[in-house]
């Protein structure tokens, strides 16, 4: 029953934050607070009410490439980590009953049987894996904290990055926003391509 409890808040949380979303959203565009921004980043990585790329992109908008670059990848890596802990240590036997309906994880999973750190930084970079779904198995296999958050913390960034640089760029600077995202795409699909030879390797 205990273990009910956390799941139910954690809906109950989302579903709260999801009827006041609008004011969650000028809220964030008028605080100037680091910290405070960092919490609220945070906050809304663990409870997406609203894509992330867009709160990066607002965030880049409202205060700069480089400044919403660190905060949406200070909270995006919290909460990251927030859910691994919660999975690995309360929740290991409900997290694999749900890896074991993503279809999108079995060739991950061969991958972080070999290379733990590269699985996870793979994971990170393909928007064809779910973060949350990377989150929960990361917490479910035996993958070490301090792996977990330096490989996540090195596979965000490409992308954070990106959509920081777009949110505030993309009207005044339209070709180099082009130009960064036609790069963003190549990076994505020579990283695609080199997993899937390393997995079919390992399969075969």
């Amino acid at each position: 029953m205990k273990k009910l409890l956390l799941p139910l808040l954690y809906v109950l949380v989302l579903g709260v934050a999801f009827i006041y979303k609008s004011a969650i959203w000028e809220y964030l565009n008028s605080v100037h607070s680091l910290t405070l921004l960092i919490l609220i980043a945070t906050l809304l990585a663990l409870f997406p009410i609203l894509p992330y790329k867009i709160v990066i992109a607002a965030l880049g908008y409202a205060y700069g490439t480089v400044s919403a670059t660190l905060i949406a990848w200070i909270g995006t890596t919290l909460a990251a980590v927030i859910i691994y802990a919660i999975v690995r240590y309360a929740f290991r036997e409900q997290g694999r009953r749900y890896l074991s309906r993503r279809r999108s994880i079995h060739s991950f999973t061969t991958l972080t049987e070999t290379h733990p750190f590269i699985a996870i930084i793979v994971a990170r970079l393909l928007p064809i894996l779910p973060q949350m779904v990377v989150n929960i198995f990361a917490g479910v296999a035996s993958i070490s904290l301090w792996t977990y958050t330096l490989a996540s913390g090195l596979g965000k960034i490409p992308a954070i990055l990106l959509y920081a640089y777009l949110g505030g760029n993309v009207m005044d600077h339209p070709l180099i926003s082009l130009i960064a995202l036609l790069g963003y795409l190549l990076l994505i699909g020579i990283v695609l391509l080199i997993y899937r030879r390393v997995t079919q390797k390992r399969l075969n």
